[in-house]
């Protein structure tokens, strides 16, 4: 094989570090307000949510399969939350972790068909994503389930005003989420076994690794990760709204595959999805900052994902 070129190795590896640089300087040059002290700490608030979401989806596209659920569980339980509180008057606890146990079962559902009857996860994840925005509307009657009780207000206050330091809490939660998973994936042998099942799903097998329930526990693990958002959104705007996670599954896809995540499977980085997700944020506020509409930067986003998938088959090439 032709040993490739030590520049060429080198932008392929280190490609996203450079386009954030080039993005963030040009953005500072050309948008009016976005290399304001404001503006800039404003940045990883706006993505916190997606970095949760993105974290379960390195771990379930290592494995070679994609979810596009994600947004539509966030609805599904930011709404069960909230008609359970301000319905039924459930104790926040016992809401939250009732929301999170049904909100999980979704990416059990999916991870059980696509373990057990080979479902393509493309195929489990795209019906688990209309089924749950389905129930999710049907419960809420097409409506939003704001929450009145002000029992709610310790929590609202811990992700919108709270901080250490100055740093938001909402940024130092995600940090900490990012790293837990972070070293499970490099440090753990659940970490190794996730891996090596998308790197040869049948050599792992034959070596005495349950491949299913490797399997099973990412879709788990994203949904888990999903419904926290879906929480926190129900406590950060005090209501529990149907339409939440709307093609934030777009996002998280965008941050794994420009943080370097193959969609062949078998190479990933949490940390790296971290800057992919940095990426796609100041890239959405830059575009915001200079006027640009939703569609046109979905556009962008798009091409950028091209881009980014490009580039994997270019190194496994």
């Amino acid at each position: 094989m032709k040993e490739r070129n030590p520049a060429v190795q080198f932008l392929i590896n280190n490609g996203i570090y450079l386009v954030l640089i080039v993005m963030f300087v040009y953005f500072a040059v050309t948008a009016q307000g976005f290399f304001t002290f404001e503006n800039l700490a404003n940045i990883p608030l706006q993505i916190a949510f997606v970095i949760l979401i993105a974290i379960g989806m390195t771990f379930v596209i290592i494995t070679g399969g994609i979810d596009l659920s994600v947004g539509s569980i966030v609805a599904l339980a930011a709404v069960i939350f909230a008609i359970l509180v301000e319905n039924h008057h459930v104790a926040i606890p016992l809401a939250i972790v009732i929301s999170l146990v049904l909100g999980s079962a979704s990416g059990a559902l999916s991870g059980f068909f696509v373990v057990r009857f080979s479902v393509p996860p493309f195929i489990a994840t795209l019906a688990m994503m209309t089924i749950a925005r389905g129930v999710a509307r049907n419960i809420a009657q097409n409506t939003k389930i704001f929450i009145s009780t002000d029992s709610l207000e310790p929590y609202n206050n811990f992700i919108t005003r709270a901080n250490v330091g100055g740093i938001p809490s909402l940024v130092i939660l995600t940090l900490a989420v990012l790293a837990v998973f972070g070293l499970m994936l490099i440090r753990t042998r659940f970490g190794r076994y996730v891996i090596a099942t998308g790197g040869n799903e049948e050599a792992t097998r034959l070596s005495g690794v349950n491949v299913r329930f490797v399997k099973l526990m990412v879709y788990v693990m994203t949904a888990v990760l999903s419904s926290v958002v879906g929480v926190m959104m129900a406590c950060k705007f005090q209501n529990g709204n149907p339409e939440f996670g709307v093609m934030w599954e777009l996002d998280a896809i965008a941050a794994c595959v420009v943080g370097g995540t193959s969609l062949m499977g078998g190479k990933g980085n949490v940390f790296k999805t971290f800057l992919g997700a940095l990426l796609i944020g100041v890239l959405d506020n830059g575009l915001l900052a200079k006027g640009l509409s939703s569609e046109m930067i979905y556009i962008i986003k798009g091409v950028i994902i091209l881009g980014a998938v490009l580039i994997d088959q270019v190194k496994s090439n």
